[in-house]
């Protein structure tokens, strides 16, 4: 009797591997961050829109409630982008769309703007734009024009925070006659944010922007919208089967891995999981991802 409950709980415990295997998509080497995260139906309150059509080169992405204390944009790459398509996210003013031919660029004047963003990433690489700089943020412009400003980016798996002014340079030529984005304030229609290469995860949070006097815009608030709710905080945890946020790169790349979108994960890597690793590898994985357990805020 006892061999043949302790056969039941071998075959158990080795379909239950098995399930994690297949269902996903983490390879054991992939950088995580350690946050927990909800998926939500709608993204963070903010002035600008993540321009979803142009989501480039990420394996998957979320809007997400993160420690249950802030909203954020959440994204994944699993490494697989080629050299020439980078991994590619950009914020855009309303009414403003670059997803189709010929774009909509109705810029405002923006005096300062700021956002905070965290990293883990196994594999960076030089963007196609600037071989020599791993990352880069570059500003949106109505003149078509994407000048690049001087940056640098950590991928420590901590926040860190981006703030671009008057004073901001540009890289050499990247801004023609404009130096600084001083120069350039008038022309603002949105930022992106474009990686080299992305294997690991990356969040955006707390995005502001300012006008030429210095006020903050804010985001227009519905009417009848519950006024005593943290307006830090976006509507609706949605359930975790809702499949919506799937991603295929654009302009004539491939499409990426597919995935389910609706996975909720913990500590950065929750339900996310190996594919086909082995078990061995599995039970290994589990004891890392259990050792580095912590919180940041």
């Amino acid at each position: 009797m006892k061999k043949i409950m302790a056969g039941i709980v071998t075959a158990l415990c080795v379909g239950v591997a098995a399930g994690v295997a297949t269902t996903n998509f983490y390879t054991a080497d992939a950088a995580k961050l350690v946050y927990d995260r909800e998926k939500l139906q709608n993204p963070p309150a903010c002035f600008l829109s993540l321009e979803e059509g142009k989501v480039k080169n990420m394996t998957y992405w979320e809007y997400c409630r993160v420690d249950e204390e802030y909203d954020a944009w959440y994204f994944y790459g699993d490494g697989s982008a080629e050299d020439d398509n980078n991994p590619e996210i950009r914020f855009v003013l309303d009414g403003v769309q670059t997803t189709e031919k010929p774009y909509t660029l109705n810029p405002i004047t923006v005096s300062e703007f700021s956002f905070e963003y965290c990293m883990e990433n196994t594999a960076p690489a030089g963007v196609v734009d600037m071989k020599h700089k791993d990352y880069i943020v570059q500003i949106l412009g109505a003149n078509g024009l994407y000048p690049v400003i001087c940056v640098d980016i950590d991928a420590d798996g901590d926040w860190h925070r981006i703030t671009v002014d008057a004073t901001t340079n540009f890289y050499a030529n990247t801004g023609k006659d404009a130096l600084t984005y001083g120069d350039y304030q008038d022309q603002f229609c949105g930022f992106l944010f474009k990686m080299g290469g992305l294997d690991g995860e990356f969040m955006i949070r707390n995005i502001t922007v300012y006008d030429a006097y210095g006020m903050e815009l804010l985001p227009e608030i519905d009417e009848g919208e519950d006024d005593s709710a943290d307006e830090n905080l976006s509507e609706e945890v949605v359930e975790s089967n809702d499949e919506s946020n799937s991603i295929t790169s654009v302009e004539g790349v491939s499409s990426t891995t597919s995935v389910q979108a609706g996975t909720t994960a913990k500590k950065g890597c929750g339900s996310f999981g190996v594919g086909t690793m082995s078990l061995t590898a599995l039970a290994a994985a589990g004891v890392v991802l259990g050792i580095s357990k912590k919180k940041r805020k």
